[in-house]
């Protein structure tokens, strides 16, 4: 019977040590996610310890906490926790913690879910005229912009300039264009489509410091959805 007590009286030591080491370290790790041969070596290095077998205790215990910083600590510093994300109606941008690059998915439209670090700097600028009603969206491209063409304010000078040139009639709006750009949609009112561009053009107009190529083209845009109506 001595050698079944002996073993009873260990499996039960070695259960409370198990508990012990495992609440130890979940708050440690601030997970319930442990390693569970890990857990285990660490529980049987602690009883080794209090009876005096020093050298197995070490070893074992090294090889139990290896275990557990490779599992516990990969999942601490995974991609979810070094990233951050943050969305508008029309982009969804996401910084990299640990290198610092910006990168963002495009979410709805012609270039839905292309990334912008794949487009070239015309489409870019292409898309920055295109959301020039969203500020938010504008927003987040322009940081995007920022960190991945330092000088493409130079080259929006230069297109803007040309665009001024050129007459409203150069190119011919999309009806989503003009919907987008006139912030309505599909299957509105004449007169709805008059208030919102009485209600933008009086913020784009150059005489109260906007620009003329946004009057051209939110002029456009009505004429575009009123045209198609008569």
């Amino acid at each position: 019977m001595q050698p079944i007590a002996i073993f009873v009286a260990s499996a039960v030591a070695f259960a409370i040590a198990f508990w012990v080491v495992r609440g130890v370290l979940i708050s440690i790790f601030r997970t319930q996610a442990l390693n569970p041969l890990g857990v285990a070596l660490i529980a049987t290095a602690l009883l080794l310890f209090l009876l005096r077998n020093a050298l197995v205790a070490i070893a074992l215990l090294i090889i139990g906490s290896l275990l557990l910083l490779r599992k516990n600590g990969a999942a601490a510093g995974g991609p979810e926790a070094q990233t951050s994300k943050v969305s508008s109606a029309h982009l969804e941008m996401t910084l990299d913690h640990a290198t610092g690059t910006i990168n963002g998915r495009i979410l709805t439209g012609k270039r839905q879910d292309q990334f912008l670090s794949d487009l070239t700097l015309n489409d870019l600028m292409e898309y920055h005229a295109e959301i020039q009603m969203d500020e938010q969206t504008l927003q987040l491209l322009e940081t995007f912009l920022d960190a991945a063409h330092a000088d493409w304010r130079d080259q929006e000078d230069t297109n803007s300039a040309r665009d001024e040139e050129m007459p409203p009639s150069s190119t011919r709006l999309s009806r989503d264009q003009a919907y987008r750009l006139l912030g309505l949609e599909a299957g509105c009112s004449d007169d709805d489509i008059r208030r919102a561009y009485h209600r933008l053009i009086k913020r784009v107009h150059p005489d109260s410091g906007g620009s003329a190529v946004l009057t051209a083209q939110i002029t456009a845009a009505r004429d575009r959805l009123l045209g198609d109506r008569q």
